[in-house]
């Protein structure tokens, strides 16, 4: 299965590969961060235009006249 390095020359290659994969791996992940970071901001600033453009007046729901009566 996987055979444990004797040589130094062995141990050298194992620990290159090694330093390699980690890198590889690193460099995924680091990767899937920032694209899970891009598509939250993405998401959240077409949440903050739709409410923008769907934003109600606090007062544009009070009849004229009622409010021209407290006067």
């Amino acid at each position: 299965m996987n055979e444990v390095p004797t040589s130094d020359a062995d141990k050298a290659a194992y620990r290159a590969a090694q330093n390699k994969r980690n890198l590889y791996i690193g460099g995924g992940l680091l990767l899937f961060v920032v694209l899970v970071f891009v598509i939250s901001m993405v998401r959240m600033s077409e949440g903050l235009r739709h409410d923008r453009e769907h934003r109600v007046h606090p007062l544009s729901n009070v009849p004229a006249a009622a409010g021209a009566a407290h006067s």
